[in-house]
């Protein structure tokens, strides 16, 4: 949706409402208002895409779960979220602490094992994060979660990732050790994958120019807006904010022709193994 309305309520008795016009494309200076530093970034990034292109559900679907190294250079961004920024955040520490104890699991033992026959028993320290998604990637775990802009706390990193998924890739190589196979790990990278799309019916917030509602407010907004009551809109001084939905912006890239979706991938936190993973059993069963 190019323009979205909020009322505007003069004085009693009279309830003549006037509509304000509350853009999309101001939500990244709404986010500049609050402090947020990355979410901003990364709406500019989606609508600064010319021409649109929007996701399918087969195109997100095969970005998701194929080889990230394919995916068109248009539809990627790795360079605006660090983890540094996120490790910030509950939702990733929570993350990082189960997927650091737990990426050698039976799940990732296996994937280990692939990985390590796929490149001739030396997982490398690519640069490239792409490139460790596709090859040497073994394990994640999900990270946030949200309904209704109600799961996590409306922040920065609610703004810019919300729900993702936290991927663990080992560093080292295969060895033996007293006749047995081992994987020897030098290092454990962490990195973030997520999708900025706008599939589905999400709501995403009630926004206005100068940011967005807290739960406590968009409680009070959503249902007053629900029966119309505009009096108390007025009265708690929300009539300038208005709902923001996933088919806003898609509304948004067919209006204007502006607006690519992508794939977000994070830098790269690499980190000393926990002792007992420092040497792995490769035929021990989990």
């Amino acid at each position: 949706m190019a323009e979205l309305k909020t009322h505007t309520m003069k004085s009693a008795p009279k309830t003549n409402l006037n509509a304000d016009i509350f853009t999309l494309d101001q939500i990244p200076a709404a986010m500049d208002k609050m402090g947020w530093k990355v979410a901003p970034q990364l709406m500019r990034h989606w609508f600064s895409g010319k021409p649109a292109k929007p996701f399918t559900d087969k195109t997100k679907n095969l970005y998701v779960r194929g080889p990230a190294i394919n995916i068109p250079p248009e539809h990627v961004n790795d360079s605006i979220v660090k983890m540094q920024w996120a490790r910030q955040f509950k939702p990733v520490q929570k993350g990082l602490d189960h997927l650091m104890k737990n990426w050698a699991n039976k799940k990732g033992l296996v994937e280990l094992k692939k990985r390590l026959i796929q490149n001739n028993g030396i997982l490398e320290r690519h640069t490239d994060v792409k490139k460790l998604d596709t090859f040497t990637y073994v394990n994640s775990t999900p990270i946030g979660d949200y309904y209704l802009g109600f799961g996590e706390t409306i922040n920065d990193y609610f703004g810019a990732i919300g729900k993702a998924t936290l991927k663990a890739v080992p560093h080292g190589y295969q060895d033996k050790f007293h006749g047995e196979n081992v994987f020897i790990t030098e290092a454990i990278g962490f990195y973030i994958k997520d999708t900025y799309d706008f599939l589905g019916n999400e709501f995403l917030g009630v926004w206005h120019k100068d940011g967005v509602l807290n739960k406590k407010q968009m409680l009070l907004y959503v249902g007053y807006q629900g029966s119309q009551d505009w009096v108390s809109i007025a009265n708690m001084n929300m009539q300038w904010a208005a709902q923001v939905y996933n088919s806003d912006f898609r509304r948004w890239q067919q209006v204007r022709n502006t607006g690519v979706d992508f794939m977000v991938f994070s830098d790269v936190l690499w980190l000393p193994p926990l002792g007992k993973d420092r040497r792995i059993y490769l035929n021990i069963k989990k």
